[in-house]
């Protein structure tokens, strides 16, 4: 008996997966909290993490309360590509058939012997005077959603940089870009 295996992993800034191995399960639209709250300096809470919303969702039919929204991403930042400032950004969810594992490693661009490159990028999170978020890696070639490049400011992406002291440098470098990559095994 043959029996299929596989890891997913999710491919920040693009609509589909690369590679034989690898299986798009969905695509659609990076989304997580806004980076602030205009309105009150009490309202610091809510998620940190970001989430690929598909394109395709299947909607309740009632009302939401208000009180824990989800807002589309935006790259704030020009450094992700060209013209990618204000630009929204799409995700892929994909599955690695045949492995076992994926991870983001960051501070790298290939993998570790015995692991397989599934993308590579820049490490991306909110800004550090915004709300929290979880760092993603950002495909180092991004797509944009069409008719996306309005200022929104809702879910900001920013380039993650490296600060030294509690970090030692080297290895590392005062204020440089991370990159990452995504590997399966």
């Amino acid at each position: 008996m043959i029996q299929e295996y596989g890891s997913s992993y999710i491919r920040w800034g693009r609509t589909q997966c690369d590679g034989a191995n690898s299986e798009l399960v969905y695509s659609g639209y990076a989304a997580g909290q806004i980076y602030y709250d205009r309105k009150s300096t009490t309202r610091i809470g809510g998620p940190g993490n970001m989430l690929c919303l598909p394109n395709n969702p299947e909607l309740s039919n009632r009302t939401a309360s208000g009180n824990s929204n989800i807002y589309g991403s935006e790259f704030e930042e020009s450094t992700f590509g060209h013209g990618s400032r204000q630009e929204d950004v799409p995700c892929a969810l994909c599955r690695s058939r045949n492995s076992t594992t994926s991870v983001m490693i960051p501070g790298r661009k290939t993998c570790f012997k015995g692991w397989k490159i599934k993308f590579n990028g820049l490490l991306a999170s909110s800004c550090n005077t915004c709300k929290a978020s979880s760092y993603v890696c950002v495909d180092k070639n991004p797509e944009y959603i069409p008719g996306g490049e309005t200022n929104d400011n809702h879910n900001l992406l920013y380039t993650t940089g490296t600060i030294c002291g509690s970090l030692p440098c080297p290895p590392y470098h005062n204020n440089l870009e991370l990159l990452c990559v995504v590997c399966s095994k």
